[in-house]
């Protein structure tokens, strides 16, 4: 799509907006927008949006599955959801799921109906603040994790739960905004990504929950993996914050070194437990490196952006 720049007053400019796009916002005159700055690109962003809203009608099966479905609808972007024909369990589960959507609250109970409404949901500059955090999480569990195998006790996994959690809500809420804002991102990238995080997230959630509920006695290999896993996951970090294609390349090079090297010989040679505990750590090692694709991607995308110019 192509605008021809009108000159004005003051040595200033105006471009027309496309009908569609202004349609789609609920825009009208008078009303404010938003300019950001990126690279080489000027993103324009309404700050007024109609508010959605949806009503689900719970059937049988539909009871089952609420978590689910409310998880969708708040990614999808809906600030209003109303859920009637509702029994005492699925009212549960729904409050049970409340603290995962950020901003949220209940504003209305009945009987057999309840409706949940975005109050305070942070505005959407906060996404790059909170996929930091996301990275900052996973971090904190595998210290967690690092320190209670060295000690040979598994005793936080309540920290762990509230940590993954926490995750949990952030991913919800950068993939809300990626439904919500996709002029702003690469929409594809940055989903992946989330994917990826989540994986991960869970991946060692997973694995400390495993330790904690079969008390393993951890080996010197065991221990070495878990600790080698901080570096290797804070090279994933530093490649996302600082665009960093050497760290890149150095988690790739580790594929080899870990999930194909250390980590099956380690389960080669452990026995019951210990064992399972070290497929859930090789699949740790594993995600990070293939976790790379999207943030690879960027930074091809970064330079091809940068040759044009």
């Amino acid at each position: 799509m192509e605008r021809t720049l009108i000159k004005q007053g003051g040595g200033g400019y105006t471009i027309y907006l496309p009908k569609s796009w202004v349609d789609k916002k609920g825009l009208k005159e008078g009303d404010k927008i938003r300019l950001q700055e990126k690279d080489t690109s000027l993103i324009i962003q309404s700050a007024v949006l109609k508010k959605k809203m949806t009503l689900v009608v719970l059937d049988n099966e539909a009871r089952s599955d609420v978590r689910a479905l409310l998880t969708h609808l708040y990614r999808r972007g809906f600030d209003a959801i109303t859920i009637e024909n509702l029994d005492e369990k699925s009212f549960k589960e729904i409050k049970a799921t409340l603290p995962l959507l950020l901003g949220f609250e209940l504003t209305d109970r009945t009987a057999n109906k309840c409706t949940l409404e975005n109050l305070s949901e942070p505005t959407d500059q906060k996404y790059d603040v909170l996929l930091r955090r996301l990275f900052i999480i996973i971090q904190e569990t595998i210290e967690i994790l690092n320190r209670d195998t060295e000690k040979g006790e598994f005793k936080h996994l309540q920290d762990i739960t509230e940590l993954r959690d926490q995750h949990d809500k952030f991913v919800l809420f950068c993939r809300r905004i990626l439904t919500k804002e996709q002029e702003e991102r690469n929409p594809a990238l940055a989903w992946e990504l989330l994917t990826f995080l989540t994986h991960i997230g869970h991946a060692i959630s997973y694995t400390y929950l495993h330790a904690a509920s079969k008390k393993v006695k951890c080996g010197k290999e065991t221990k070495n993996l878990v600790k080698e896993l901080q570096n290797y996951f804070s090279l994933y970090y530093e490649a996302y914050l600082r665009k960093d294609e050497n760290a890149i390349h150095k988690i790739n090079s580790g594929k080899e070194k870990y999930h194909f090297g250390k980590c099956l010989e380690a389960i080669k040679s452990a026995r019951g437990e210990e064992a399972v505990l070290l497929s859930y750590i090789r699949e740790i090692y594993r995600l990070i490196q293939i976790g790379t694709s999207p943030l690879f991607s960027e930074l091809l995308i970064a330079k091809e952006v940068k040759d044009l110019n």
